[in-house]
């Protein structure tokens, strides 16, 4: 499929208007679906590490059920993997007539030419917005490694750190049925420190220590702490699919523990994690 672009300017509401407890969409229209909730069988394994990821994780790994319900108006999380395109969840961008990338309080860019992954939570869009292509990192991946996760939760600036528990399987139903290789991350830290599900964060990056992209939010468990991103290897086939070619070498600085929080705050600033924005009339 060949990428189209088409900005255009969309009005939004005064920002007093969308901070309340529950709302995070910057259309004032009523607050995002609950981040999708996973009910996990089991707990995920503990093995030593190294642990790679496999394409398909074999049978003794947790398996994660989530039921994706009724699409309405809200808000999630995309970042640039190539010039003018655009990565985030499925389901931030399914059933939308319309999806936007934000660029100041009262403006957003208008997103098109969606291309989703036939079999994982991942989609990529195209946009005239342009920002820095991430770094991709490889699939060598270690339990107990860092992970640093940027996004808009609950329609609101936010990061968080984590650590790499091991690999699952996600199965999908209701508007689309998928079946898919996921990562398990037990949250550490949030900033700033809330409590709830972290509604909107869906489609964010999440990076190693280096500054390279691992994987994309796309579920999490509240009850056990558990953040969900899709496996590396679901991303290749999507850029693969759309003929996108990803970079080696990115804006994002290595991350520590102490810092990753303000360097978030550059990230969102210089439109490195920007929030996306769905109308579904």
């Amino acid at each position: 499929m060949r990428f189209g672009s088409d900005t255009f300017g969309l009005l939004v509401a005064v920002i007093a208007l969308l901070i309340g407890a529950l709302t995070s969409n910057i259309f004032g229209d009523p607050a995002p679906p609950p981040e999708p909730q996973a009910s996990v069988r089991r707990p995920a394994p503990t093995q030593p590490p190294p642990v790679r990821p496999a394409p398909v994780p074999p049978s003794g790994d947790p398996v994660v059920q989530i039921d994706i319900g009724p699409k309405h108006d809200s808000s999630g999380t995309a970042f640039p993997v190539g010039v003018g395109v655009w990565m985030t969840a499925r389901h931030v961008v399914d059933g939308c007539a319309k999806i936007g990338i934000v660029t100041s309080p009262k403006r957003a860019v208008r997103g098109d030419a969606v291309i989703v992954h036939d079999n994982a939570d991942l989609a990529l869009f195209r946009s005239s917005v342009r920002a820095a292509p991430v770094a991709v990192g490889d699939d060598d991946l270690r339990v107990g490694q860092a992970g640093y996760h940027f996004g808009f939760p609950k329609g609101q600036p936010g990061a968080m750190r984590s650590r790499l528990l091991g690999s699952g399987t996600m199965r999908l139903s209701g508007r689309y049925s998928t079946r898919e290789p996921i990562l398990a991350w037990a949250e550490i830290t949030r900033v700033p420190d809330t409590d709830g599900p972290l509604s909107g964060i869906s489609g964010g990056p999440v990076f190693d220590a280096a500054g390279r992209l691992v994987g994309v939010h796309v579920a999490g468990s509240l009850r056990r702490g558990r953040s969900f991103t899709t496996a590396p290897q679901s991303m290749r086939e999507l850029w693969s699919q759309a003929g996108v070619s990803t970079v080696t070498d990115g804006p994002v600085p290595a991350l520590t523990d102490r810092d990753f929080a303000s360097a978030g705050e550059r990230l969102r600033q210089d439109l490195i994690v920007a929030k996306a924005i769905c109308l579904t009339r």
